[in-house]
């Protein structure tokens, strides 16, 4: 057995992308070599921002020997009457080069047919090689990639080098008009020049010793400890999204963090600028007070190289930071000059997005689906005043030259700005959360009108983006429509009310604009897409499908209490008495479904038997419990009334005969089931749970 190892230098590769792309090159090895008959061992990838490696430990030289099964024609047309083999039947075994002893006869289908075995040889492990690699590279999806010769393959950097070694040969490929060697290259910066492995041990130890470190598990770790290290040692701590660090840490080859100190006695300016300019402008990390409150005037970057010459490195950082500090704070003073309300009319020259108008026609849109919300929601006339104004002041920071100069500050800066000049504080607070949560597992707005206005902003730019028809699919959404879906659902999960009127609200902004698709098709859309966000969002909260499934086919405006639900039915759903309220529902769907039942007023007159009297009675006691259970998210003591309530369906169909010939008395059994069935439903779809049986 040998090890083989596949590496691919490259231009510098985005960071964002390396990690993803390194786990598909593994899942794609890994499915490739299973279509295979060679054994081997682990496998695993590596990347930094030039590399991407491929290392397979203990790959057998040669596939396993096999035998394959071919299928022939029917007995009867493989031997006549006597049994004696026809032309087909020799033409069968010319055709595929069988003997008369390799044939069995199989019935399949009460039909025989003749087989025949035939044992294939294994090929070298270095004619198979080849195509697992360029099969896997092939494959690996990616935003965007690039060409850059006559090849014509799209990777995501141009391709300079390629090292393919079976121990200490060399496999012969090639892909992008570039032939494999046993060549590599150390670090870009200091140790740059081509060296020769003699095997693929001796290629771990030389780019080791020439300052590549190849796993980002290593690298991430030593970047955090010095991390820690470097904060302590000015009395400071240090927070970051690991997005952010993975991004960092994906810079380099070869981390080396290193203390900068600013000189912040000069500014009077607020942290989220000299948060920007450290994390945005220098992909370092700030240090905080020990309490996370305040940015104190150091911060910690993260050269690619080895720690020569790092004073002249922490110089330049630092006076970069001071450069970018300097016109953040003129910015600012600048800024506070003209108010919020002023800036509006300004962002009539700001496209939104092509074909969706510009920021003042989103604003006006937002003033509107606010002052709709406020009416259906039954909110006070201050709530409603304070919604309407930081639906009119939103996008106003956009105009402010600090803004410009760091966008990602916007919506935080608005905040800023709405306080200083004298706007409520919930009107501040609002602007400064609307774009929340920004990432995976950021921050959700903290206050019901940022939130309100969080979910209103991005469920304005979903519905028009797909009535428009921008695409969106888990490969291609260049407008990041999957994504603002998925904020939605998180913020929606947050809310206190248990109905929300998402319907209602997409409705109304279809309402606002014109198009071409047919408006029931773009609220199918809408709503589909965020069915299935909020399903995988349950889903990532360690929920079962089938738990999701039961309360996403619920009515979206349900939507707040979604998870709260999926969670008490995972908690509820090993229980003997849950699988009993599962099957129930299900009986009771399967009959309804055979019959154009829509109603479900029952006729007490016309209930006969006692099991069915004794239904409706506690079913009409049973709804008026569950309304204020309901109410109450008192989701464990919806459960436990269930309990209580199944054995009366039970009875109900032990003793009563639903499909009764008298016309009257059947339709009122069904409209009573019906009413058995939408006390079920106004908890969860329990029929999309899954009974291990």
């Amino acid at each position: 057995m040998k090890d083989f190892l596949f590496e691919i230098y490259t231009e510098e590769m985005p960071a964002k992308l390396l990690n993803d792309i390194s786990k598909q090159l593994k899942e794609l090895a890994e499915r490739n070599f299973s279509y295979t008959n060679i054994n081997h061992g682990e496998i695993q990838t590596f990347s930094t921002p030039r590399r991407l490696v491929l290392f397979v430990k203990d790959v057998e030289e040669k596939e396993s020997e096999r035998v394959i099964e071919i299928k022939g024609p029917p007995y009867k047309i493989a031997y006549d009457e006597k049994g004696t083999p026809t032309q087909v039947f020799k033409k069968f075994l010319e055709s595929n080069d069988l003997k008369e002893d390799e044939i069995i006869i199989k019935e399949i289908k009460d039909n025989k047919y003749i087989f025949g075995f035939k044992k294939v040889q294994g090929r070298d492990a270095k004619e198979i090689l080849p195509a697992i690699v360029i099969e896997s590279l092939k494959n690996l999806v990616f935003p965007r990639g690039m060409r850059w010769n006559s090849s014509n393959v799209v990777f995501l950097r141009p391709i300079r080098s390629i090292l393919a070694l079976f121990d200490n040969e060399v496999i012969d490929l090639e892909y992008a008009g570039i032939h494999s060697s046993n060549k590599s290259f150390g670090f870009y910066f200091d140790s740059p020049l081509e060296f020769i492995c003699k095997n693929t041990q001796d290629y771990f130890k030389k780019v080791r010793e020439r300052y590549v470190i190849l796993d980002y598990k290593e690298r991430e770790t030593l970047v955090k400890k010095d991390l820690e290290k470097l904060a302590s040692s000015v009395e400071g701590r240090v927070k970051y999204e690991n997005e952010f660090l993975e991004e960092v840490v994906n810079l380099t080859e070869f981390p080396t963090p290193f203390l900068c100190e600013l000189k912040l006695g000069k500014f009077d300016i607020p942290d989220c600028i000299v948060e920007s300019v450290i994390k945005d402008h220098l992909k370092s990390f700030p240090i905080y007070s020990k309490d996370l409150t305040k940015v104190l005037p150091f911060f910690v970057g993260v050269r690619n190289g080895i720690s020569d010459f790092i004073e002249n490195v922490r110089k330049g950082y630092e006076k970069v930071a001071m450069a970018r500090l300097y016109d953040g704070a003129f910015f600012f003073e600048e800024d506070k000059k003209e108010k919020l309300e002023f800036r509006v009319p300004k962002l009539k020259d700001i496209i939104f997005i092509s074909g969706l108008g510009t920021l003042f026609d989103k604003t006006q849109r937002l003033v509107k689906i606010s002052e709709y919300l406020s009416e259906v929601l039954e909110l006070d006339a201050k709530s409603r005043d304070l919604l309407k104004r930081a639906s009119l002041l939103s996008k106003a920071d956009i105009t402010t030259q600090v803004v410009k100069e760091f966008p990602e500050l916007q919506g935080t800066m608005g905040g800023i700005y709405a306080r200083i000049q004298g706007e409520p504080e919930e009107v501040a607070l609002a602007i400064s959360e609307q774009y929340l949560p920004r990432f995976s597992h950021d921050e959700v707005p903290k206050t019901r009108l940022g939130k309100y206005l969080s979910i209103i902003d991005k469920l304005d730019t979903l519905v028009l983006s797909v009535g428009k028809g921008f695409e969106f699919t888990s490969s291609k959404d260049p407008l990041g429509l999957r994504r603002s879906a998925l904020q939605i659902v998180e913020v929606v999960f947050t809310l206190e009310e248990n109905v929300f009127p998402i319907s209602n609200l997409i409705n109304f902004i279809i309402g606002l604009d014109s198009f071409t698709r047919n408006i029931q098709e773009i609220l199918q859309d809408v709503l589909n897409l965020l069915r299935e966000r909020a399903n995988y969002l349950i889903r990532s909260n360690n929920i079962s499908y089938d738990s999701a499934n039961a309360v996403t086919a619920l009515p979206i405006d349900l939507m707040p209490t979604f998870l709260d639900r999926a969670k008490t039915l995972e908690k509820y759903s090993k229980d003997e008495k849950f699988k009993e309220i599962v099957v129930v529902h299900k009986r009771i769907r399967n009959i309804l479904q055979k019959t154009n039942i829509e109603s479900d007023l029952v006729s007490y007159d016309l209930l006969l038997e006692d099991a069915e009297k004794e239904l409706f009675t506690v079913t009409s006691e049973s709804e008026k419990l569950l309304k204020e259970m309901l109410k109450s998210r008192d989701y464990d003591a919806i459960i436990h009334l269930l309990y209580l309530y199944v054995p009366s369906v039970n009875k109900f169909f032990d003793k009563v005969l639903v499909m009764e010939k008298d016309e009257r008395i059947r339709n009122n059994r069904l409209a009573q089931l019906m009413k058995v069935l939408k006390l079920f439903e106004s908890f969860a779809m329990f029929s999309e749970v899954v009974i291990e049986k």
